[in-house]
């Protein structure tokens, strides 16, 4: 399959969260498609993190652009330089204390690659342990606490547990702690 030309690029929006840009781009049909708004935003992680008795550590936490309460998996933007495995432990240890001892790399997907650019890094998170109190920005109210798979399935149904992305990395993540060498 054919790429699409840019043939040009506006910039609308660009700070610490968000490029956004109106770019005039090609198509191999030759109909030139303007504007095509892309989002380039910071790449992001997401920590599956398991007890010793198999429950998931999730947070729950106000989003402002639904106005509603979300239950998530922890995660957070990747710094510009910084390594997913870094930003990952930064993210467990400043939304809930928690560090791990065991790291594994999942994958990861694109967060909505019709108009943005961001990418999901996945990590499974298991040996946990309490280090420290929670470290959140001014702007952050997190909870966190233990569910196990039943119950962040019935959260799901409920509509508790429905951000998008969080639903396809707990699937993700379980389908690799399932079967480690086929769902990578």
């Amino acid at each position: 399959m054919k790429s699409w030309k840019r043939l040009a690029t506006t910039t609308l929006v660009h700070d610490r969260w968000l490029h956004l840009t109106a770019d005039r781009c090609e198509p191999p049909s030759g109909h030139v498609v303007e504007p095509f708004y892309v989002m380039h935003q910071p790449d992001f992680v997401h920590i599956f993190a398991e007890n010793a008795a198999g429950e998931i550590l999730v947070v729950r936490q106000y989003r402002y652009a639904v106005a509603d309460v979300c239950v998530e998996l922890p995660g957070g933007i990747i710094d510009s330089g910084e390594e997913p495995l870094v930003a990952a432990r930064r993210e467990l240890l400043e939304e809930t204390g928690h560090v791990a001892d065991d790291w594994t790399y999942v994958g990861w997907m694109y967060a909505s690659p019709l108009r943005q650019t961001s990418r999901i890094h996945l990590f499974r998170a298991r040996e946990l342990a309490v280090q420290q109190a929670q470290s959140l920005d001014e702007s952050e109210d997190i909870e966190f606490h233990f569910m196990s798979p039943t119950e962040i399935e019935r959260a799901m149904h409920s509509g508790q547990f429905t951000h998008v992305h969080h639903v396809a990395s707990y699937y993700r993540a379980r389908a690799h702690r399932e079967s480690p060498s086929t769902a990578g």
